[in-house]
């Protein structure tokens, strides 16, 4: 009885074991990788929910409910003037734009070509006192300053229950802390509404 040689013309028996085995390693290591990477994602997804739920609860207490009712009430006296200023002086938004103070302190005005170019030009002659481009920007930090306060009360939320675990609560707040949303607070308008938004609070319209 013979024997045909396994694998190709040549190849010993041990070569090929070898082979096969190398090649298992290799497939455990990747299922290991992508094992891995799916439990990292979970994880990230989770501590999103987790984030995010926190935020939402630190939105709804008494305190930051009248807050941002205070804001809803400045953004829509601002919408309004805006808008009836801009119709006096012949313009006229075609969509909507977005306004909010940049990382270099200046304001920042987005939309369409000719309404970018139609509203800067405007804010630019106006001569109110305090100037539209004024009150934005006391909004957007109004808005800013609160939407970091609601951060920080849902980080110290998730910190302070996840102690009973053996975390450390000033370590766990500052991880979480630093985990949050860093947007900053828009205000858009158009003809016909005009609207608030910034982290932990749902855009308000008018």
């Amino acid at each position: 009885m013979s024997f045909n040689a396994v694998g190709s013309s040549g190849t010993s028996i041990s070569a090929y074991v070898n082979s096969l085995l190398s090649k298992t390693a290799t497939s455990v290591a990747s299922d290991s990788t992508a094992s891995a990477t799916t439990s990292a994602a979970s994880s990230s997804a989770a501590a999103k929910a987790a984030a995010k739920a926190a935020l939402d609860q630190a939105s709804h207490t008494f305190k930051s409910t009248s807050a941002q009712q205070k804001l809803e009430q400045k953004q829509t006296a601002l919408g309004s003037d805006l808008r009836t200023a801009m119709a006096k002086a012949g313009v006229t938004l075609q969509g909507s734009i977005e306004l909010s103070v940049g990382s270099d302190g200046n304001l920042k005005v987005t939309g369409s070509e000719k309404d970018t170019a139609a509203a800067i030009a405007f804010l630019k002659s106006d001569a109110t006192k305090p100037s539209f481009a004024s009150r934005v920007s006391r909004l957007a930090a109004d808005a800013t300053a609160l939407s970091t306060s609601l951060q920080k009360s849902a980080a110290i939320s998730q910190a302070a229950r996840s102690a009973g675990r053996g975390g450390n609560v000033m370590s766990l707040y500052s991880s979480l802390l630093q985990q949050q949303a860093s947007t900053p607070a828009v205000f858009a308008m158009s003809a016909a509404s005009s609207s608030l938004s910034y982290p932990g609070v749902l855009a308000s319209k008018a």
